[in-house]
């Protein structure tokens, strides 16, 4: 009796010219195991061995609740982790458009004396501008990758939130063009004012700059809204989101009262934070987790 790749064997033949060189032809074929002239064949275990037994998990056992394990084994979703990328863009763009809209100091009672700030500031405002067109285009992109996710594409969240922030990046995009194009009417139009030939394509500029900031900023805070209810479906850190979302939400739509000057701020510095906060959570995978658990509770009831 011998033992040989961990079978219990019995020598079937001997020749009696078998050389230490022959025990190195070993092949395993069909159950038997050839040794040069030695032929082994394996014998079945005794009722005693040890046999593996497969790790039972929980969602193995009937009528138990599916573990979370299967879930937290989805591989890492790309897409949202460049979504939280490009809303951290987003919120940097953002600021340095308001530095740059603050040191050009351009906001003036009349077109006449904004078009003269923006000429003397032509520099700093055509950073703005700039810096606008980028923050509208990186939030654009970032809701496409949103769509992307299997969060959008199981339906766990609605896709209504990543359309409004792509209509949203889309009009800010467009008011940031705008007003790269202000900027540089403005040098043409500030020194003979309202009697320059070309004021009224400045006023018509000026006014569309005006209307698509304002539309891009009231879409996003609509976007909040509805975000606002599936945070609190999936709990976690972002029950504790949603709240604040949804106030951020409605108080987004107060960018048409032009009285509210001190309050823009406010607001605009809130929506800064959220974009860091969201963007932090899934670029680093956070949201991911919470979506998954909230899945397998989902399918465990």
């Amino acid at each position: 009796m011998s033992v040989a790749f961990g079978y219990r064997v019995r020598v079937v033949s001997v020749a009696p010219d078998l050389v230490p060189g022959d025990q190195e032809r070993i092949a395993v074929r069909s159950g038997t195991v050839d040794a040069g002239p030695w032929r082994l064949t394996p014998l079945p275990r005794p009722p005693h061995s040890i046999q593996e037994t497969p790790e039972l998990r929980p969602s193995d056992i009937p009528g138990s609740l599916p573990s979370d394990d299967a879930h937290a084994q989805r591989p890492r979703d790309r897409a949202a982790r460049m979504a939280g990328r490009l809303l951290l863009l987003t919120a940097l763009a953002t600021i340095v458009m308001v530095v740059g809209r603050v040191a050009a100091d351009a906001d003036e009672p009349t077109l006449v004396g904004s078009l003269s700030a923006i000429s003397s500031s032509q520099g700093l405002y055509t950073l703005s501008g700039a810096a606008r067109l980028v923050s509208g285009i990186t939030l654009l992109a970032g809701a496409w990758y949103l769509t992307r996710t299997w969060i959008i594409r199981e339906r766990l969240a609605t896709p209504l939130v990543p359309g409004l922030f792509a209509l949203s990046g889309a009009f800010t995009a467009a008011s940031g063009a705008l007003a790269i194009a202000l900027a540089e009417l403005a040098s043409e139009v500030a020194p003979l004012g309202a009697a320059s030939p070309r004021y009224v394509l400045a006023e018509t500029v000026s006014d569309l700059r005006w209307v698509t900031g304002k539309i891009g900023f009231t879409l996003a805070g609509v976007a909040l809204l509805f975000a606002s209810r599936y945070q609190w479906r999936v709990g976690g850190a972002l029950r504790y989101v949603s709240p604040l979302s949804a106030l951020l939400g409605v108080a987004m739509q107060f960018i048409w009262i032009d009285s509210a000057t001190f309050a823009h701020r406010i607001i605009g510095a809130a929506f800064f934070i959220w974009l860091v906060g969201i963007g932090t959570m899934l670029a680093t995978g956070r949201t991911e987790r919470l979506f998954s658990r909230y899945s397998a509770e989902q399918a465990g009831t």
